[in-house]
């Protein structure tokens, strides 16, 4: 017979270590009025004081993170945030610590599946976003508002041979990001990282370069143990975290069935607090 009040306390046991917190943003640090509740912030600062680095992971670029580091007191060069769903780690100043890019072959690549398929594309690089479309539709403009990021469109004559970028983007609503989700060609799958935010985002990184990848990769740059680290996600972006074995998986009681499946702990929504609570009952014994 399940008994919460037993699992709960050899949950505990086993967090008395955790070194690192891991969150993700959008429907999990955030609520949906895209705030940091005073609770959250407050458990998520008190476990910061007790020297556990808070990690924020995002599909967001670093300008659209960055306010919520100062939210949270996070400014000092040892704290890292994962930014464009793991193509890079970055300290808090905006310096990167770890790089998976793509380059021009693979703008050429997109821009004709874009073609093909008649779809909104753009794609990211550290400070704005680049488009070859005269139309910017509302999803790429609410993008563009919530990451804090420019939108510059370009003519094909303009976009440089060396170029390097972290995300390619299809936009539009979520019937029509269903077609171009279904008519992506199968080398899109196996050559790429594929995953999405939302319903209105379908998002492409380097094949390395996920939001697990990364805080392996951190987790190894810090000397810590994947059994050291605990993540808070409920988006299909997140599931590379949440496919990592050893890493203490915090689902937000508004995840995804995908998310919730794969963690071992479930906690309330983004709207109730989620992270605070589960953190205050399983690191705190509160």
């Amino acid at each position: 017979m399940y008994n919460r009040k037993e699992s709960e306390r050899l949950h505990r046991r086993k967090l008395m270590k955790t070194k690192l917190i891991a969150v993700d943003l959008d429907g999990t640090l955030l609520n949906d009025k895209q705030e940091i509740s005073v609770k959250t912030r407050e458990a998520l600062q008190k476990a910061s004081r007790l020297g556990i680095k808070i990690v924020p992971c995002s599909g967001r670029p670093f300008p659209g993170i960055k306010e919520y580091l100062d939210q949270l007191d996070l400014q000092d060069p040892n704290q890292y945030v994962v930014a464009f769903n793991g193509a890079l780690v970055l300290n808090a100043q905006g310096n990167a610590v770890v790089e998976e890019l793509l380059s021009y072959q693979d703008f050429l690549f997109f821009e004709k599946i874009a073609q093909q398929l008649k779809a909104n594309f753009h794609i990211e690089v550290s400070d704005k976003f680049i488009t070859l479309d005269h139309f910017i539709n509302y999803y790429l403009s609410r993008e563009s508002w919530l990451t804090r990021m420019s939108i510059e469109v370009c003519g094909f004559k303009d976009i440089a041979k060396d170029l390097k970028f972290t995300k390619a983007m299809f936009s539009g609503a979520p019937s029509e990001m269903e077609r171009v989700y279904r008519h992506l060609p199968k080398e899109v799958i196996e050559k790429y990282n594929v995953s999405t935010s939302d319903k209105t985002l379908i998002e492409i990184n380097s094949k390395q370069a996920s939001k697990g990848n990364a805080l392996k990769e951190l987790a190894q740059k810090l000397n810590l143990r994947q059994d050291e680290i605990m993540i808070f996600g409920d988006q299909k972006n997140d599931i590379s975290m949440f496919d990592v074995p050893d890493f203490y998986k915090v689902a937000m009681g508004n995840a995804v069935l995908e998310i919730k499946k794969r963690a071992n702990y479930v906690t309330r929504t983004n709207n109730e607090d989620g992270i605070a609570y589960a953190i205050r009952r399983l690191i705190f014994n509160e």
